[in-house]
């Protein structure tokens, strides 16, 4: 089943879920931020056929997030590793980590910890803070039309 896609609309959270909005994509994504790279190593981990993954790469090296390098060791191997906007979205799969830790939880404790490597200390995770550095919640922030907003933002918010 083909999905539809969503980069005929003008909303940056459309445009967002085009390139990564496919669950093995984010799979992918996860795994390249613990270090993964090759093609097999991905495959291996997530069990996934040779063509998903394939275009699943290819989507994500087109789209700027990450990028086909020849491997250090052979030359005829390629690596994947993130682009400075694949890094951007760090934020976004630790929220969806913490999300499944809080609301699919594992009976027998956290799945994984995150620390910060030079402290070895737990990091807090991902929140939306204040200018001051308050976290906020959804009800406290107020969506405004920007200077791109089109008659599908101002229909969004109001």
């Amino acid at each position: 089943m083909s999905r539809t896609p969503l980069n005929h609309m003008d909303c940056s959270v459309a445009q967002t879920l085009d390139i990564v909005g496919e669950w093995w994509s984010l799979l992918i994504l996860r795994n390249a931020f613990h270090g993964m790279r090759t093609f097999d190593a991905f495959q291996k981990q997530l069990e996934i056929s040779s063509s998903v993954l394939s275009a699943r790469l290819k989507k994500l090296t087109e789209a700027g997030v990450l990028k086909k390098v020849p491997c250090s060791e052979d030359k005829r191997s390629f690596e994947y590793r993130l682009t400075p906007a694949g890094m951007d979205l760090y934020p976004v799969l630790i929220g969806l980590m913490q999300w499944g830790e809080k609301w699919r939880p594992n009976d027998r404790g956290q799945r994984m910890l995150l620390l910060e490597k030079a402290t070895g200390e737990p990091i807090h995770g991902a929140e939306v803070l204040a200018n001051d550095g308050r976290p906020l919640k959804a009800w406290e922030v107020q969506p405004v039309a920007g200077p791109g907003a089109d008659e599908h933002v101002y229909e969004l918010i109001g």
